[in-house]
């Protein structure tokens, strides 16, 4: 017989750091009975491992890389965009902050920047 076994879990926020975390609901655990399992997953946030603890980029209350309008994080020159910044989105949200936020990096490193805006009201927007 195949089957995938589950556990419950149960969701509580951190009195530590205010993040929302979860754990195993005890004895809760079920076998059943299949042949497939397909997994959908969600974003909870950025892995806290590797660049964001190696630089010591501050974080938001949601647990996303904290920056300003500029995309700046608290690293100086140091960017972040889209899910990183903002959470679990679209693509398009992605897509557009990258442009936004590579504008920012070339101002930052060119000391001026011909990358059009939204945000500066650049690009024409049809209601």
């Amino acid at each position: 017989m195949r089957a995938v076994k589950t556990v419950r879990i149960e969701w509580y926020t951190d009195e530590r750091s205010g993040q929302q975390k979860f754990r195993e609901v005890p004895g809760s655990e079920q076998e059943w009975p299949c042949q497939l399992v397909l997994l959908a997953m969600g974003f909870m946030a950025p892995e806290k491992h590797g660049p964001i603890v190696d630089l010591g980029l501050e974080l938001d209350a949601r647990g996303n890389v904290k920056t300003g309008g500029d995309y700046k994080t608290s690293r100086d020159g140091v960017f972040a965009a889209g899910d990183m910044r903002r959470g679990q989105s679209l693509v398009v949200w992605a897509i557009h902050e990258s442009r936004e936020a590579a504008r920012s990096v070339d101002l930052w490193l060119m000391g001026q920047t011909n990358l059009p805006s939204l945000s500066a009201g650049e690009f024409a927007v049809h209601a």
